[in-house]
Order: structure tokens, then C-alpha cells, then sequence
């Protein structure tokens, strides 16, 4: 019975030195993880961007990218088929009224102008003979009509003389005379009448001739001026002052009728056309105050159209500028553009930081009173404009935050700032 009992000791007594070992170990690496203080990260101060906190009025912005653009444009077309002979401007030429595009040629549109003379020519020519003939005949029929009016005269001088001596009973005229002549004058009144609608019908027939010549003449008047016109076009001028800013033909090519050759724009009457945030756009309207920065001059403009379409994630909006445009300005020009799109007053507000978004919470560093050191702070942002966001809470008047990316510290809650030397 005595013989277990020394067996037990020795086990109890192992037991109790492993407890005792652990428990040292325990001890030893809880004194040294007291002793080793967390690491911050390091910021220079020289390299980040520090705001601070104001209350006040704040201007609502959006803002985007954009160029400029003519306010209306013009095309230079091909008023003819034709092949091109020669391209007198490019892209970006300045150019005055009536100065030469391109020129073009059309063999057969020449021969077919030429063509087209000699037809009018011969067309007049026949017109002048039948206005000669007309006369001619005109002359004719009144001819036979004063000759038959003279007939008429003498048989009623006639037929009055012998009427008188037939009442006198003298013999000097038979009755078969009398009514001879009474016949004759009848015949002649007829005959004077039907020389007389002869006459009226054949002015009617002229007129009628002569106005159908007259239009054939017209007509080939018409297509004359037309195709001189078209040979005219081969040649294709500006119609106004402008830059060019297309030129889309080369020499050698074949172009139809009605090709747009050439884009003509007024450099001097130009609107800015941006391109605004999808998730911006809802609090843009017409007639806001814009200012467009050229980066070497600003000016003023009013929003005047907001595309319904979205592309790209982005919408255009066009603003007529109001200001004096700058030297610099032409078609094409990549501005910035800031749309005021409302004014808040009296709120707690900051310069934007990186990745702020409005009306929704976030984070952001807040030194302290040394300015050593930034921790991490929750915070609720308000209206938001391109550089300025309101804050709703987690901020007070004075605090200073960093507002660059955060991006590269965003493991830590607390950044430790030094200044370079």
C-alpha cells in the first residue's frame, strides 16, 4: 500500500514546475509588450494640405472641364459633282468672306453650260423671227380689214344715192339696180364683220404663241443661270468670316453634289460646353451664374441649355458668356468651368478633402492643439461645392483637419506630423 504513494510525488511535483514556467513566460512577454509604445505614422507637414474649420457663407458649386464651341456653325458644301483640283486652306485658317476653300473641276458640267448658250442663243433668236412674223401678219389682217371697211363705205354711198332717186320716181335706177346694191350691202357689213373678229382672233393666237416662246426662253434662261451657278460653285468660297476648323477633302478626290467640304465658325462668337458630374447635374438649372477659367483669364457666363442625354457619366451643359472674351479664346480651347448653383448662410463649413462626399458620413484627421499630431474623427457632410463641403457634425469653428488623400495612412488612426528643415 506504501509502494503508490512515492510514485505520486514526483509526477505532482513536474506538474507544478510546467504551471510555474508557463506562468513566467506569461509574465516575462506581458512587461514587454507594456514596454514597446505603437508606432504612428509620420507626415511632413510640408507635403500635406491643412484646413481649417470656419463658419460662415459658403457658395454651392459644381464644377467641370470643358472647351469652347461656336455658337453656330457652318458648312461650306459642293454645290456640284467634281473632282478636287486644289485645297487652299487648313484646319485653323483664319479666312474673310469670299475668300477661295478649295476649287474643283467638271468637264462635262462646262460643256453642258456651254451647250445650254448656244440653245438660248438660238432660242432668242427664233423668238425675235416669230415677233417679226407676227407683225407681218397682224399687218395682213388689218390690210383686208381697211379694205374691207372702205368696200363698205362705197356701197352705202351707193345705196343711199340710188334710194333717193328711186323715192323721186326719176328712171335713173332700176329696181333691179336697188336691190342689187342693197345685197352688196349687206355682204360687205358682213364681211367688215368677220375681218374685224379675223383680226381680234389672230392677236388672240399671237399672244398665245408668243407666250409660249417666251416661256421656252425662260426655261432655257433658267437652266442657264443655274448651271453657270453650278460652274461658278466648282470654285468654293466662304461666306463669312471664320476659322476653318474641318477641312475634309484632299486633292485628287471626287466629290458629289452636296458633300460638306469645310467647317466654317465664327471665332469670336463662342459658348463654353461642359461637362458636369451625372451625380451633380440634378442641382444645375438655366440662367445660374457660371465663370469659365481659360487659365489665363476668367469670364462670366449664364447657363442657357443642360443636355437630357448622359454620356460618359457626365452631362453637357452650354453657357453663353457675358464677359469680354479673352485673346486667348477660340473654338476648341479646354476651359474649367464652376456653375453657382446655390447660397448657403451662417453654416460650419471646410475646404473640401480628397473623397468627400456630400450629404453622407466620412472621416477625416483633426490635429491637436500642438499640431503634432492628427487623429482620425467621424464626421457628417452637408452640401457640397467643387472646393468648399458643409459639415453637419463631428467638427467645431477653428479645428484644423488634412484634407489630402488619405489613401496612404488609412491603416491608422493616429499620424504624427513633422515639419521639414
Amino acid at each position: 500500500m506504501d509502494k503508490p504513494l512515492h510514485r505520486k510525488a514526483p509526477i505532482m511535483r513536474r506538474r507544478n514546475l510546467i504551471l510555474a514556467a508557463i506562468l513566467l513566460v506569461l509574465v516575462v512577454l506581458g512587461t514587454y509588450a507594456t514596454t514597446i509604445q505603437p508606432t504612428n505614422y509620420t507626415l511632413s507637414r510640408d507635403r500635406i494640405q491643412i484646413a481649417q474649420v470656419r463658419r460662415g457663407d459658403m457658395t454651392v458649386d459644381v464644377r467641370g472641364n470643358g472647351i469652347f464651341a461656336p455658337k453656330s456653325i457652318r458648312w461650306l458644301s459642293a454645290y456640284a459633282d467634281g473632282r478636287v483640283e486644289n485645297v487652299a486652306v487648313k484646319a485653323g485658317a483664319r479666312v474673310r468672306a469670299g475668300d477661295e476653300i478649295a476649287r474643283l473641276s467638271n468637264p462635262d458640267l462646262k460643256q453642258h453650260a456651254s451647250e445650254t448658250r448656244w440653245a438660248l442663243q438660238a432660242a432668242l433668236a427664233a423668238h425675235q423671227a416669230l415677233k417679226m412674223k407676227q407683225q407681218s401678219q397682224l399687218l395682213d389682217a388689218r390690210a383686208r380689214l381697211l379694205q374691207a371697211r372702205h368696200q363698205l363705205e362705197r356701197i352705202r354711198l351707193k345705196y343711199h344715192a340710188q334710194s333717193q332717186l328711186l323715192r323721186q320716181n326719176s328712171g335713173a335706177v332700176s329696181r333691179i339696180d336697188y336691190d342689187q346694191t342693197r345685197l352688196d350691202l349687206t355682204q360687205f357689213e358682213e364681211q367688215l364683220s368677220i375681218e374685224q373678229q379675223r383680226v381680234e382672233k389672230l392677236k388672240q393666237t399671237q399672244q398665245s404663241e408668243l407666250r409660249a416662246d417666251t416661256a421656252r426662253v425662260n426655261q432655257l434662261q433658267n437652266a442657264l443661270e443655274r448651271t453657270e451657278t453650278r460652274v461658278k460653285a466648282l470654285i468654293i468660297t466662304a461666306k463669312q468670316d471664320g476659322i476653318i476648323q474641318t477641312v475634309n477633302i484632299e486633292a485628287g478626290q471626287q466629290v458629289p453634289r452636296g458633300f460638306n467640304v469645310a467647317r466654317l465658325a465664327q471665332p469670336r462668337d463662342l459658348i463654353a460646353e461642359l461637362q458636369i458630374p451625372e451625380r451633380q447635374i440634378r442641382q444645375v438649372m438655366a440662367g445660374q451664374t457660371a465663370t469659365i477659367d481659360t487659365h489665363e483669364h476668367q469670364i462670366h457666363g449664364t447657363v442657357i441649355r443642360i443636355d437630357p442625354a448622359v454620356s460618359q457619366g457626365t452631362v453637357q451643359v452650354d453657357v453663353a458668356l457675358t464677359g469680354t472674351l479673352p485673346p486667348e479664346a477660340r473654338p476648341d480651347l479646354s476651359i474649367e468651368g464652376t456653375i453657382q448653383v446655390s447660397a448657403r448662410q451662417n453654416i460650419l463649413h471646410v475646404a473640401r478633402p480628397a473623397l468627400a462626399q456630400s450629404h453622407s458620413p466620412g472621416t477625416v484627421f483633426r490635429l491637436s492643439a500642438d499640431g503634432k499630431t492628427a487623429v482620425r474623427v467621424p464626421v457628417i457632410y452637408g452640401e457640397g461645392s467643387a472646393d468648399q463641403i458643409e459639415l453637419k457634425k463631428g467638427l467645431q469653428v477653428n479645428d484644423q483637419i488634412i484634407t489630402s488623400n488619405q489613401q496612404a495612412w488609412a491603416h491608422t488612426d493616429t499620424v504624427s506630423l513633422v515639419q521639414d528643415h
